[in-house]
């Protein structure tokens, strides 16, 4: 049984759409879980939530679990699979914003800061990442994303698939209802 862990973006008001497109991914082979992350909240800390991922993956039996990261989820995923290597087969990012904590607008300071202060941690992992770990990453990105950039989605040595649409929630949305992840071997 392959379990997908699903970690949304910023758009915390979108988790009802994830939701339903992430039905499509399921089947009698593929269970599929969305862990929100509330991004907006500015209480809780990216140590809750990453536990609230950790606690997921601890109850999922086997190995064979994928995480999916959409992009700020793109960092918690990078988070994450630094401190689950060995129970994480493979790392799926979607526009992910997966490093570049001195890139990060201020902006984000106030309006999201667990996302905001877990970046300086993701760019640390994905320095230490060594190259067998990235071998098990797989990087979706548009070369014509305005919000992130690829130079924040791509990782050295990992597997990159480049969408040739613009735009950045339009791939996402895209890459959501058309299983994307789901098709990587």
């Amino acid at each position: 049984m392959r379990h997908i862990i699903y970690l949304p973006g910023l758009g915390d008001h979108y988790d009802p759409l994830r939701k339903l497109a992430l039905k499509r991914w399921r089947d009698k082979n593929t269970r599929v879980t969305l862990v929100p992350m509330h991004w907006s909240d500015k209480r809780e800390t990216y140590e809750q939530k990453y536990q609230r991922v950790a606690d997921v993956i601890e109850a999922t039996s086997g190995k064979n679990v994928t995480l999916v990261g959409e992009s700020a989820g793109g960092a918690m995923a990078m988070f994450v699979f630094s401190r689950h290597q060995t129970k994480i087969r493979r790392v799926v990012t979607i526009c992910g914003y997966n490093h570049g904590a001195a890139d990060i607008h201020r902006y984000h300071k106030y309006k999201h800061p667990a996302f905001y202060l877990l970046m300086p941690h993701v760019d640390e992992a994905v320095k230490n990442f060594s190259q067998e770990a990235r071998s098990h990453i797989t990087t979706i990105y548009s070369k014509k994303d305005r919000t992130v950039s690829p130079d924040h989605s791509q990782i050295k040595d990992a597997r990159e698939i480049i969408l040739r649409s613009s735009g950045h929630l339009g791939n996402i949305a895209r890459a959501l209802i058309k299983k994307l992840p789901i098709n990587i071997a």
